[in-house]
């Protein structure tokens, strides 16, 4: 699988070099994962971010979108009570604010510090897959899946699987909001052997459940299965409540 997983991750970066109307879209994430201090919550920390978004704008030379994320369904053993979900719409970006933030953002880390825990860092390869016409919602729910590929998978049939997919929830109506997969870079727990994340996020848990009853209504399902069964396996994983804080997508 180790092997398998090399392929997935040069493939994916050699995209970046590719000037290709078929070629994905590939940008840079970096997540935090976070505890409150004691005596502190999700107010506090929003609160910081204000002053973060006002520091982004004067600070960083390059798109970063920032997004807060609280869990919502999630099993026993969850450790964190929010992430940091950092968007960049390329690795240049990405790199170019981390320095940005490292050199200029002493007093602002410390302001996070003093509300917030943040005890790891993780960077991902993101593959946007869908995004409704009207762009990202600024705050919603977003799902996650761990999904491993399978032998003789490539992101080329993935692609084409994604292609017949959204055609089909085109063809019965709804949206499946913004879908993209995450690739692990660097930082990932050691516990983490899926080969990719694949995030959904929505405008809201009434939408996102009249999605699901639509899909079990037209066949959406066994559409899935058809399209995907063959190419990776995938278990279900959690699902947050998600608010942007600000940046910028570029």
């Amino acid at each position: 699988m180790k092997k398998l997983m090399s392929a997935i991750v040069l493939s994916l970066l050699s995209y970046g070099a590719i000037a290709d109307d078929h070629a994905p879209s590939i940008g840079g994430i970096e997540t935090y994962s976070c505890k409150f201090n004691e005596g502190n919550d999700l107010n506090d920390v929003l609160s910081v971010a204000k002053k973060w978004n006002k520091f982004a704008s004067k600070n960083f030379s390059m798109p970063y979108q920032g997004y807060v994320l609280t869990p919502y369904y999630r099993d026993a053993e969850t450790e964190y009570d929010f992430y940091w979900v950092g968007v960049s719409p390329s690795f240049e970006a990405q790199g170019t604010v981390a320095q940005e933030w490292l050199s200029k953002g002493t007093k602002m880390q410390a302001e996070f510090d003093s509300v917030s825990t943040c005890d790891s860092l993780a960077q991902w390869g993101n593959v946007r897959v869908s995004v409704p016409e009207d762009g990202a919602p600024s705050e919603g729910v977003v799902s996650f899946q761990a999904c491993t590929m399978k032998e003789g998978a490539t992101l080329e049939k993935v692609m084409a699987a994604d292609a017949k997919m959204s055609a089909f929830m085109e063809k019965i109506g709804v949206s499946g909001g913004v879908m993209s997969r995450w690739f692990p870079l660097s930082g990932q727990s050691t516990s983490f052997t899926a080969d990719m994340v694949v995030a959904r996020g929505i405008s809201s848990l009434g939408e996102r459940g009249r999605v699901f009853d639509s899909m079990i209504k037209s066949g959406g399902m066994q559409m899935q299965n058809s399209l995907y069964g063959d190419l990776m396996e995938c278990r279900g994983g959690p699902t947050s409540i998600f608010v942007s804080v600000g940046g910028s997508e570029g």
